[in-house]
């Protein structure tokens, strides 16, 4: 008869932690043959009230903890900011660009993004149609798109990047913070000033309600809260402006201005 086999208790010894050092001698480790269109960079969006996350009645609808109108969503992480406190942004690049959209009827869609002179010259063969849209010859349409760069600063100090797209009625709002940045001025010892880069101003972004004749929205609300409070951030903007510039960075696909999460035209 066989023997009974023994279970045989193994006594595991706890391993030293991993320390700093330990980490830093592998920095980037496992990211070597990552390529931009490998991440995600998020949108930070505004939730309407016709916004999927919010209409149990949309047939797109989601439900996302925290979702209401006018709060703030990263698009990625799905993370729902209380519009009303708001969040803290520095801003690291700006950019123009004229996104061309293919008409809802005929499908819609994203079609081609242009560059400033490439776009303003498309525009001059634009008609206004009575939905106040840049009509082009081919049916679709052409929107003034700015786009803002920035990194969100947690509570905890910490950063992560995210873009914010301006068109249509908040076109505005971008048009005064680039006024506010460039104006902003810092002495040097001799006296003379000049423009800091825009990465040294934090700024307070809260959602406010909005209207004109075509219905009610939540729109941004932008304000001067501090300084960049240290040289990490500062770095770390700088790092991500040079990283947007050099194509490094895969920005997501424009959003349509007028669907479900965005204000009327």
């Amino acid at each position: 008869m066989a023997k009974q086999q023994q279970e045989v208790a193994v006594e595991v010894k706890p391993t030293a932690l991993m320390s700093v050092a330990d980490m830093e001698g592998d920095e980037g480790g496992g990211f070597e043959d990552a390529r931009k269109d490998s991440y995600a960079i998020p949108f930070l969006q505004i939730l309407q009230k016709g916004s999927p996350a919010i209409d149990v009645d949309h047939p797109k609808h989601k439900e996302i903890p925290g979702a209401k109108q006018g709060g703030i969503i990263n698009t990625v992480t799905e993370e729902v900011i209380d519009g009303e406190k708001g969040i803290l942004v520095l801003p690291c690049h700006f950019t123009q660009t004229y996104v061309e959209w293919a008409d809802r009827d005929a499908g819609g869609g994203y079609v081609a993004s242009y560059s400033v002179t490439d776009g303003q010259r498309l525009l001059a063969t634009c008609k206004r149609d009575e939905k106040n849209r840049d009509m082009l010859p081919n049916g679709n349409y052409l929107v003034d798109t700015r786009n803002h760069y920035v990194l969100v600063i947690k509570e905890d100090g910490t950063a992560s990047p995210a873009l914010i797209s301006f068109s249509s009625t908040q076109t505005k709002k971008s048009k005064k913070w680039m006024s506010a940045m460039q104006d902003a001025k810092v002495k040097r010892a001799v006296g003379t000033t000049f423009t800091p880069p825009m990465w040294s101003n934090c700024y307070r972004l809260k959602t406010v309600s909005e209207s004109n004749t075509k219905g009610t929205w939540r729109g941004w609300d932008i304000t001067r809260e501090s300084p960049c409070p240290g040289m990490s951030l500062y770095d770390q903007a700088k790092q991500f402006r040079d990283a947007v510039r050099a194509g490094a960075v895969k920005a997501p696909e424009p959003r349509e201005p007028g669907s479900d999460d965005e204000m009327p035209m």
